[in-house]
């Protein structure tokens, strides 16, 4: 599946600091592989970087830090919906809370665009990047208090869906580094 927006991929993806699962396991750190526990580090991820945008004064590390938290979620959605949603519509029998969580994905992808465009105009994103938050939340606290604890009692190896969604992010992060590239090539 392509990254839903292509222009993600003009943003950088590295901090000093690992940041996201895929810099973290590049760093060679090591990350738990129970896939509810891969999404909820991705949830602290994008709170942590969130919390460091809020704190930060360098307006060019603002930049950094909301494009971090765009790559992140724009690729934390993607493996969601390709692996995770179609394994607890089957193991919970409930298309409505995933039907539900696509479309907080939707409303995120839409912030997220707003977001990128202003980046890409220069202009602030700090409005913009608290309202994504708020979205973010909300969908968090769902995952974490109704569909994770039910996904946790069903009869599934959730270690084996761990190791799909660490590959399926690592090869879309390697798709938006190629996208990256590319466009820096054009320039």
């Amino acid at each position: 599946m392509e990254i839903m927006i292509p222009e993600v991929a003009a943003l950088k993806l590295t901090l000093q600091e690992p940041a996201t699962l895929m810099e973290l396991l590049a760093a060679g750190k090591k990350i738990p592989a129970e896939a509810t526990g891969l999404l909820m580090l991705d949830h602290a991820e994008v709170k942590a970087m969130y919390r460091q945008h809020q704190s930060e004064d360098n307006a060019e590390m603002k930049v950094l830090l909301a494009g971090k938290i765009c790559t992140a979620l724009t690729v934390h959605a993607l493996v969601e919906e390709e692996i995770f949603y179609p394994e607890v519509g089957r193991a919970l029998e409930d298309d409505e809370m995933v039907t539900e969580a696509i479309e907080e994905h939707n409303e995120m992808r839409a912030e997220i665009a707003k977001i990128v465009g202003a980046m890409t105009a220069a202009k602030s994103t700090t409005r913009l990047l608290a309202k994504l938050m708020r979205i973010v939340e909300h969908h968090v606290k769902e995952e974490e208090t109704e569909m994770f604890p039910d996904m946790r009692q069903m009869e599934l190896d959730l270690y084996e869906l761990g190791g799909q969604l660490t590959a399926r992010r690592a090869e879309a992060l390697l798709q938006l580094k190629r996208q990256t590239n590319a466009l820096e090539t054009q320039a």
